[in-house]
């Protein structure tokens, strides 16, 4: 798995090792109301900016996408992590009663 660091240097390595078509990944930490969870996010950068010619990903270039939510990795990470917007296997990970387990929970500990 090669990574690229979240720093000026780490991006244009980035940007000039990006291969159009190839699907990279950043992984974020996201919040919910029973913790902290890491996801990860899928880029694939198969558009060029029509000024400079830098790869994009909609609306984001690969340089950017590496300084602002790097660092990025060519393989996909492990089955510990969830991906951030799809549905990864189909499977409900919180059920609404689960919810409302966590939020007495907290309710309680807040009581005391």
């Amino acid at each position: 798995m090669t990574e690229w660091e979240s720093s000026k240097r780490g991006a244009k390595k980035f940007a000039a090792a990006v291969v159009p078509g190839k699907t990279y990944y950043s992984i974020h930490t996201a919040k919910y109301p029973w913790g902290e969870e890491q996801v990860w996010r899928t880029w694939e950068f198969n558009e060029r900016q029509w000024l400079t010619g830098a790869k994009m990903s909609g609306a984001v270039s690969a340089e950017g996408a590496c300084l602002r939510y790097g660092p990025m990795y060519d393989e996909r990470p492990g089955r510990h992590i969830r991906p951030m917007f799809e549905c990864d296997d189909e499977a409900l990970h919180a059920t609404p009663a689960d919810i409302i387990k966590v939020r007495n929970s907290r309710r309680e500990k807040a009581r005391r």
